[in-house]
């Protein structure tokens, strides 16, 4: 199988696998039971958060798991807009957000807030539309760090100056998913205020993330209950999957990940190229290659592949599984390009033989599928 689709989810490490079905069998008690097996799950949770806020550049009480990048954006979202209605009812993020958070904006809007959806101009989104989009009635900007679907890479570390200087009373959120683990996450330099990450982008178990709030920054919970996580997301720790999240952070290699990567995404662009008809959507990021057929329809290529060339690879995100894409919508491409679009996503485990059977795959597909 040549998996490429690590933007939708990654195979789980080893490592990460053997922590998880160690603490499912033999470390298995509730981190808040107060006997001996109660001590040592406490024990790995904490380390597992330990880790996780070293990797952000964060202190250990600024983290709080969730069960992934979706939770984590809707905790982020609505905690921060709950927490602060009362200072203004504008919000300001972009039209190529992940579903997590459009969603969540479609909810804000029919209970009366103001959303202003920035939308990519010359294949990028600048600062200066923030600079006009903010104002002091804005309550919360969501931006995420990189897109899912064709890389593009947001100018985040920027924003927070920009709340400053036009004197808004914003909270600053990132969804940091697609970044986590191929970009530097250092919280401070970023200065946002609430970052989510997701582990099963990691090479960890899905079912779980984590949150990062800045200390001294309050939101409003969405659930409630015991007192797990400082009663930010109430309820019994999914602790086989934590531990497991940790290891694989702890396996981060960003530098050298990032080389090798650069170096298939430089021979996947060089063999596309010699393709007839294939537009690019995609950016430099390294991890990520969107290209456009014109001709095949998605699902017909990608079905093709997966049935004869034990290739996988999307159409766009896998959260809206069969819909017209609204990342390359808001780029103002046209139908056929985006019906037409087809993602690569690589990993630290791909190689160039997974690239020489997607060129296979897709020459032959151009040959023999029906064009629209």
């Amino acid at each position: 199988m040549h998996y490429l689709d690590n933007s939708a989810t990654t195979a789980v490490s080893k490592d990460s696998a053997k922590r998880a079905y160690e603490i499912m069998t033999t470390e298995y008690g509730n981190p808040s039971s107060l006997h001996s097996m109660g001590y040592k799950a406490s024990k790995i949770l904490e380390q597992a958060r330990k880790t996780v806020a070293l990797s952000m550049g964060a202190e250990e009480k600024e983290i709080f798991f969730t069960s992934g990048g979706t939770e984590g954006n809707n905790l982020a979202v609505f905690g921060a807009v709950n927490a602060r209605k009362r200072r203004g009812n504008k919000i300001v993020t972009t039209a190529i957000e992940h579903p997590s958070v459009l969603e969540s904006m479609k909810e804000l809007e029919n209970r009366g807030f103001e959303v202003v959806y920035l939308k990519p101009v010359d294949g990028s989104v600048s600062i200066r539309q923030f600079m006009e989009a903010v104002d002091e009635r804005t309550i919360l900007v969501s931006v995420m760090a990189v897109n899912n679907e064709t890389g593009l890479v947001l100018p985040i570390d920027k924003i927070p100056a920009v709340i400053k200087k036009k004197n808004s009373p914003a909270l600053f959120h990132t969804d940091f998913v697609q970044a986590y683990g191929k970009l530097p996450c250092k919280v401070k330099k970023i200065g946002c205020d609430l970052l989510t990450v997701s582990a099963h982008k990691v090479h960890a178990p899905k079912g779980v993330g984590a949150l990062y709030i800045k200390r001294g920054t309050k939101i409003i919970p969405n659930t409630y209950g015991g007192m797990q996580e400082g009663k930010i997301r109430p309820g019994t720790e999914a602790l086989p999957l934590i531990g497991a999240f940790g290891v694989s952070v702890e396996d981060f290699s960003i530098e050298k990940n990032r080389e090798y990567v650069q170096d298939l995404k430089n021979y996947c662009m060089e063999k596309i190229g010699n393709i007839e008809g294939l537009d690019v959507n995609s950016t430099d990021f390294p991890y990520i290659i969107n290209v456009s057929t014109n001709c095949i329809m998605s699902q017909t290529m990608l079905s093709f592949l997966a049935d004869n060339y034990d290739v996988c690879i999307s159409s766009g995100s896998a959260c809206h599984k069969g819909e017209l894409s609204h990342v390359l919508s808001a780029y103002g491409y046209d139908s056929r390009r985006i019906n037409s679009a087809l993602r690569i996503s690589l990993s630290k485990y791909n190689t160039r033989e997974d690239i020489d059977q997607f060129i296979l795959g897709i020459k032959k597909g151009l040959e023999k599928l029906v064009r629209f």
